[in-house]
């Protein structure tokens, strides 16, 4: 799944811009250098939690206790946006702030993103897309999303290929 583009697609980068009050050409970078680390942090929380599809579910489990697809709808809907939810989604999956930080200068360091704006999008944007990755396994009835049959394609998304070396884990 090229996660770039479904949050382009869906209107989640027109959305964090629009939350965060910025461009979206500055969100989209934003999301670019971010993503990686992200999902990086949730492969890792998956694999942490069990092997395989197991792990995905103890995933997508602690995704709904943390809101669920409500992570996503409150970053797209129209009212002001509380990130504390996304605060503790990162808290979860890289760690405490000073993980988080790290993240953050590396994305500084390496695709020129300003630390003040990767503040401000990374809980926001961990909300989104944890938000789509509950809707994903829940199953919205929506055409495409086949629920817990889904696992297979989260769990291709989230964990890293057999030959993996592990060197984009945090």
């Amino acid at each position: 799944m090229d996660w770039l583009t479904t949050l382009r697609r869906s209107g989640g980068i027109n959305a964090l811009s629009r939350q965060l009050g910025a461009s979206p050409a500055d969100v989209s970078a934003a999301a670019t250098a971010l993503l990686p680390a992200l999902l990086a942090g949730l492969r890792q929380a998956a694999d942490t939690l069990g092997e395989g599809d197991a792990g995905v579910q103890s995933l997508v489990d602690v995704l709904a206790e943390l809101g669920g697809g409500q992570l996503a709808a409150d970053v797209m809907g129209p009212g002001p946006l509380d990130t504390a939810p996304g605060v503790l989604l990162l808290d979860r999956v890289l760690g405490p702030e000073v993980a988080r930080r790290a993240v953050l200068v590396e994305a500084e360091r390496s695709q020129g993103l300003a630390l003040e704006l990767g503040e401000r999008v990374l809980p926001a944007l961990a909300m989104l897309v944890g938000g789509y990755i509950t809707a994903r396994a829940g199953g919205s009835g929506a055409e495409g999303s086949g629920g817990l049959d889904e696992l297979g394609g989260l769990r291709d998304t989230l964990t890293p290929d057999a030959g993996d070396s592990g060197a984009d884990r945090i």
